[in-house]
């Protein structure tokens, strides 16, 4: 099954959202919001994550994560307001 379809999908959430993607060469699509430059929602496979910067490095294990659209839009709701966390 291609999980193409949800990837727009969470494209168009993030986007509304003034999410905007990183520029990489392969692995999973980052995207980053310029109110938020410590976090960043990653996108493989149908599912989306959300990483932190901890000071050193991105954390290995994701704070949150989902695989459908539903959830990445309730998660950027509840966690990224307009103006700070």
């Amino acid at each position: 099954m291609s999980t193409e379809p949800l990837l727009l999908e969470y494209l168009r959430i993030l986007g509304a959202r003034g999410w905007v993607q990183v520029p990489t060469e392969r692995g999973p699509s980052r995207f980053v919001h310029g109110e938020h430059l410590l976090d960043r929602i990653q996108v493989f496979g149908g599912r989306w994550s959300h990483h932190r910067f901890d000071g050193t490095s991105w954390q290995t294990h994701a704070e949150a994560r989902g695989d459908d659209e539903g959830s990445l839009a309730a998660y950027l709701t509840k966690h990224f307001r307009s103006g700070g966390r």
